[in-house]
């Protein structure tokens, strides 16, 4: 990937910030940006005091790059220089692009008070830079002065026309609002946070209605899918050439896990022997599974106790627990699922999903489904036939799993095959049609 010219000097890094990368480093952590130079800049770090003070350096030339740190340096080692009155006026960040990177730096919580400060993770982080880069890119395209207008001079004319561009192009409705909330959310920072004087674009701006029907896996369709998770014809093909072989030995127990279990790709991932939990006499009582989406977004910083989610054990997990000789090696921190751990747990869940679909397709299945699907499978199962999935833990409260998880059909078929009757005595029901006739 091509770089912003580098020498060491105290003080001076190269950033980018697409992924927030120190991309002047060659350690293994930084390893792995592909953005173009436009998303890198040069960036001064020194500790005053015990403080860590940071600056977006203006030019993207090395040598002026250490002229202005070297002055930035000297301000910051001078604190007299605060006190006396400044005649000259500050100096304005103008240009939009400009803004794109003072939110990216504020969104890691960089000079941001601890107080004020959110965990966000890397992917979240970078998701909203990518969505303001497509505004960007819209700009470049379409307005005389790009990416370079004054963010100022963004009104909701400008913006509707954007709008207007991300409605046609979206591929979802889901994908339409995720676009529009993150440039809504960046202007608030703008004005609410930074307090910029401008109109805000898009205060008005209506998302599309997202109707989330969900759909449940058939067993049939399942069974099918597990029969041909084997060695045969298991290469694919990928778009740039590549070609990869989707069979592990455990692939189809690892999909067996994610649809006994309910839990999400990475928690499957992450399921280890020792979260397997009996009672005084060895007997199975339940499977000890973490909900990682409430543990990154409520306790990032480990300050409350874990949330565990209890796995009941069924027919089918029991067996597949056994299949996974659970008895030998109960106690250990082996994984359930590649326990020689040829890929990281994320890498994993990424690869147990892509095989799902490439399995799925290779059975004939046309309906559209993949394997998150099967956790709204298990939802729907365990409330249509114990009434108890609001109580289990799978998530924060019923609202998220009545909206999201349950499939509405499926339960209207349970409620018919277990007899519901509008009156409560079925020889009235038919006395009364008589009468009413």
């Amino acid at each position: 990937m091509k770089k912003l010219k580098y020498k060491k000097c105290d003080g001076l890094h190269i950033v980018c910030k697409g992924c927030g990368r120190n991309i002047e480093l060659t350690q293994t952590p930084y390893k792995g940006c592909e953005h173009p130079i436009e998303k890198q800049r040069y960036k001064g770090l020194f500790r005053i005091n015990g403080e860590r003070r940071t600056k977006d350096l203006k030019s993207k030339e090395y040598n002026e790059a250490v002229l202005e740190l070297a002055q930035w340096k000297i301000d910051l080692d001078n604190p007299i220089k605060i006190s006396i009155p400044q005649t000259t006026k500050e100096t304005q960040v103008e240009r939009f692009e400009d803004w794109i990177w003072i939110y990216s730096d504020w969104l890691q919580n960089v000079d941001v008070p601890f107080h004020e400060q959110k965990h966000r993770s890397e992917k979240y982080i970078k998701d909203r830079v990518t969505n303001l880069m497509k505004f960007k890119k819209f700009l470049d395209a379409n307005h005389p002065k790009g990416g370079n207008i004054p963010i100022v001079e963004i009104d909701k004319n400008i913006f509707g026309k954007f709008y207007e561009h991300v409605g046609k192009t979206a591929s979802s409705a889901a994908g339409f609002n995720h676009t529009i909330k993150a440039v809504k959310y960046f202007f608030n920072f703008v004005i609410d946070e930074r307090k910029l004087l401008m109109q805000h674009p898009c205060k008005k701006a209506k998302l599309k209605y997202e109707s989330p029907n969900p759909v449940s896996i058939d067993d049939k369709d399942f069974i099918k899918l597990l029969s041909v998770v084997n060695e045969q014809d298991c290469l694919q093909t990928s778009s740039n050439g590549k070609i990869r072989n989707r069979y592990r030995p455990w692939m189809r127990e690892a999909f067996e896990l994610s649809a006994y279990t309910g839990m999400r790709n990475e928690e499957v991932a992450s399921l280890k022997y020792s979260d397997i939990i009996t009672d005084s006499n060895g007997k199975l009582e339940y499977l000890s599974g973490i909900d990682l989406k409430y543990e990154r977004k409520h306790n990032w910083d480990n300050t409350q106790a874990v949330k565990i989610v209890p796995i009941p054990i069924t027919p089918e997990l029991e067996d597949l627990l056994i299949r996974l000789n659970y008895k030998e090696n109960i106690g250990s921190v082996r994984y359930l699922i590649d326990g020689d751990c040829v890929f990281n747990r994320k890498s994993l869940a990424v690869e147990i999903s892509k095989a799902f679909t490439f399995f799925k397709n290779k059975a004939g299945i046309e309906k559209k489904f993949s394997l998150k699907h099967l956790r709204k499978t298990f939802l729907t199962k365990m409330e249509t036939k114990t009434g108890l999935v609001k109580s289990a833990g799978y998530q924060k409260n019923a609202s998220v799993i009545e909206k999201n998880y349950l499939d509405k059909i499926m339960v209207s078929k349970r409620i018919q095959e277990m007899g519901f009757s509008y009156y409560d005595n079925k020889v009235q029901a038919k006395d009364n049609l008589s009468v009413a006739l």
